[in-house]
């Protein structure tokens, strides 16, 4: 690949990430692999900007009086935003998102809504990418932590129904979303609430 190809490439990744309309053709299979490295690496909302950045192009190519169609790279754009959740955002990040905007109304409104909402909840199909984790590096960061959590250094909360074991989660302190590896060294053992901490508390280190 020569310096030329190369700029356009990473001028065109940019302009996915910011949802804006890019010149330079891509072929299929990369913006296939750029799809699934946005969305593996800075989640739906990016992706979904990559997919409105690449309906852009797709619309400025046919638009040109040399230009064609570009059936593959729209059913490409289809394929993907198949996958974007409600919201596009993680499901647990949209709930907890929804919880914050219901706080911020009055009791209330609240209980009106409830007056008139469905009890019965609805279930829903979703589809992501996710990492395929090694079970020796759970495992063994498990054996190390012997029951105790490796942050507040509390013996687990319970032990598991299904083999008495004591009951952590092995979290990535490096995500691997963001490049951190699926390695013990890269891990900690955490009880619940430490582990829910990591994820979401505005004080952890």
């Amino acid at each position: 690949m020569n310096r030329a190809s190369a700029s356009d490439m990473i001028r065109n990744f940019s302009q996915m990430l910011k949802g804006e309309e890019y010149h330079r053709t891509l072929s299929e299979l990369v913006t296939r692999f750029y799809f699934e490295r946005i969305c593996l690496e800075f989640g739906f909302e990016c992706l979904k900007k990559a997919i409105q950045a690449t309906m852009a192009h797709i619309e400025y190519y046919e638009a040109l009086s040399s230009g064609g169609n570009r059936p593959g790279l729209r059913k490409l754009c289809k394929e993907f935003e198949a996958i974007l959740p409600p919201l596009c955002q993680d499901p647990v990040y949209r709930f907890q998102a929804e919880v914050d905007a219901a706080l911020m109304n009055s009791s209330e409104d609240r209980r009106s809504r409830l007056e008139n909402t469905d009890p019965n909840s609805n279930r829903v199909v979703i589809r992501t990418f996710a990492f395929r984790r090694n079970p020796d590096v759970v495992a063994e960061r498990l054996s190390q932590a012997n029951g105790i959590c490796d942050r507040c250094l509390s013996p687990a909360p319970f032990n598991r129904k299904s083999n008495g074991r004591p009951f952590l989660e092995v979290h990535h302190t490096i995500p691997l979303a963001e490049g951190g590896q699926d390695v013990v060294e890269n891990t900690m053992a955490l009880c619940p609430n430490c582990h829910r901490e990591a994820h979401f508390g505005e004080d952890w280190a």
